[in-house]
């Protein structure tokens, strides 16, 4: 249920101008669409690292991570990645290829942050669903949710239950991100269906970002 004064927040948020970091994000995506593959160590080092590093979730910030410092990335981080990157890809490269819209794709988005996830557990001992979420985002920027604590507190206030029907048939995902995907398309039906715009999930990031 999305509470009644989005439609104004919404109005509100269509005048502002949020063109201040296209310049930095678009570095970051035609980096991961230039090389969409994990199969290369310094390919793999660069996007973890620069997407980590600029959306304050960085891999090697954690007291759990089994070596410290730049060593982390090429000597665990990237050797991990290489080995379950067949699959990663295999997997981006389906949500890429499908014509249909999140909530039929949830299935395989839910499925592929879960299975990002868990890689990221086994090299910090933190499931990390928030550089997940983000990593895939620039990957596949049309069908993955950014996600982080401050998004998800804003979102919870204009979408109070979100969609679980969502969620039914669906096995091996993140509750915490289920749940999020489930509010974020609750609240992108909404806009489409009282404003007849389809927005994007970047678009819906920042709206969230936005005063609410």
């Amino acid at each position: 249920m999305v509470c009644q004064e989005t439609e104004v927040l919404y109005k509100n948020y269509q005048k502002l101008d949020y063109s201040h970091w296209n310049f930095g994000n678009q570095i970051l995506y035609k980096m991961c669409a230039d090389n969409p593959l994990h199969n290369q160590e310094d390919i793999i080092i660069g996007k973890i690292w620069l997407i980590g590093r600029s959306y304050a979730a960085a891999i090697d910030r954690r007291k759990n991570a089994l070596k410290k410092g730049d060593a982390f990335y090429y000597e665990v981080v990237a050797p991990e990645m290489i080995k379950n990157g067949p699959e990663l890809d295999d997997r981006l490269e389906k949500i890429r290829r499908s014509k249909a819209s999140i909530r039929e794709t949830a299935t395989d988005i839910l499925r592929t942050h879960k299975f990002l996830t868990d890689i990221f557990f086994g090299l910090t001992g933190l499931k990390m669903r928030s550089l997940a979420s983000k990593y895939l985002h620039f990957h596949c920027p049309e069908k993955f949710f950014i996600y982080d604590s401050i998004a998800e507190k804003q979102l919870k206030k204009i979408v109070v239950k979100p969609w679980g029907n969502i969620l039914v048939g669906i096995d091996n995902y993140d509750e915490q991100y289920g749940n999020y995907l489930c509010r974020m398309v609750e609240l992108q039906t909404f806009i489409e269906d009282n404003f007849n715009v389809y927005e994007m999930p970047r678009r819906l990031d920042n709206f969230l970002l936005f005063e609410i």
